[in-house]
């Protein structure tokens, strides 16, 4: 396979009311061997200090802020538009790289140009004792149209040491090729803005598969992903879930088919009730999001039309990632985690 030469990559940060983090993302990205050639904050309009800390403390540092927060999928696209270089670095301000990131990603993305995205190997913030927490080693995807990071919440046993093809990669730290997000973009928008957070980084992951794209896992490369961070937002746990549940939704109006839909109802059904269960017993304001997703679909099938009509890969291709959701095992854990409570 022929291979291109290493080509620029420009790094955009998403912020939003992240000064006590983004001095370790910028210092992480100052210190690639493959230096991006552009440093770029979005900002959502934060109010904290994190203005003020770019002005000050990091002058060379670009920065974007805008009118409102529109969330991370318009961020990301304000990003996207403002930069040229061939690949886009997304970044969450919680995340510090070390010093081979960028340069690991870029080698396999030019020795593989069917690969769209790429992801190093995510690792919680490390801690004082015992072995590092994984946080992503890209997304899994499963029948019930749940996606979740691979090796959440494990131990890093090096269990996940070997490279290899993924569904897609978590937007905590994704390198996209930017002819695969213009080949993917819809609407105008790489990312469905319309998501605000949460799942549109799935949506992504489908769409590129359609074209044709793969995604690929670079554990050589390593980052660091506190995921507490959200601006203040997961402490706002209804918030969120509310866009989890709207998200669910419009990602399968855009990208799946009746048919497959259909064919993994045994799956999917469960999958509804539990979730419903869940959020009536624990957050019931987020059950606001079936209205939001039931007030989006006239946009969700506009866009499907879109989707639908470019895809050009076999009926399966989708399929064949779809793995079976362990249902008894998530049941046993939600068990035995309410009996430790009590």
């Amino acid at each position: 396979m022929d291979t291109e030469a290493p080509a620029g990559v420009a790094a955009v940060v998403i912020n939003y009311n992240a000064a006590g983090w983004l001095p370790g993302c910028l210092e992480g990205l100052r210190a690639q061997t493959h230096a991006p050639v552009e440093v770029l904050v979005v900002d959502n309009r934060s109010t904290d200090d994190s203005l003020t800390l770019l002005r000050t403390g990091w002058p060379e540092v670009r920065s974007i802020p805008l009118p409102t927060n529109g969330g991370y999928a318009a961020a990301a696209n304000v990003g996207i538009r403002a930069t040229r270089a061939p690949y886009v670095l997304l970044l969450n301000p919680d995340v510090a790289l070390t010093p081979a990131y960028v340069a690991e990603l870029v080698r396999v993305a030019a020795e593989r140009p069917d690969v769209g995205s790429l992801t190093g190997k995510l690792l919680r913030t490390p801690r004082p004792a015992g072995r590092p927490v994984i946080d992503s080693t890209g997304h899994l995807f499963f029948r019930n149209r749940w996606a979740v990071n691979r090796g959440e919440g494990e131990e890093d046993r090096g269990q996940y040491d070997e490279p290899g093809e993924v569904f897609g990669v978590s937007g905590a730290a994704p390198l996209y090729r930017r002819a695969m997000l213009d080949d993917v973009c819809v609407g105008g928008e790489w990312l469905a803005e319309r998501f605000f957070l949460y799942l549109e980084d799935v949506d992504l992951d489908w769409r590129a598969r359609l074209r044709g794209w793969r995604a690929y896992y670079v554990p050589t490369a390593v980052g660091y992903h506190e995921r507490g961070y959200k601006g203040g937002l997961r402490d706002r746990r209804a918030f969120v879930l509310r866009h989890s549940l709207k998200n669910r939704y419009l990602l399968m109006l855009r990208n799946d088919t009746i048919g497959d839909v259909l064919r993994d109802a045994g799956a999917i059904l469960p999958m509804e009730l539990l979730r419903f269960l869940d959020f009536l017993g624990t957050t019931p304001r987020s059950l606001a999001g079936y209205v939001d997703a039931a007030r989006l679909v006239p946009w969700a099938l506009r866009e499907r039309r879109e989707i639908r009509r470019r895809v050009r890969v076999a009926p399966d291709e989708i399929r064949r990632w779809l793995r079976r959701y362990p249902y008894r095992r998530e049941m046993m854990e939600r068990v035995r985690s309410r009996c430790c409570a009590t």
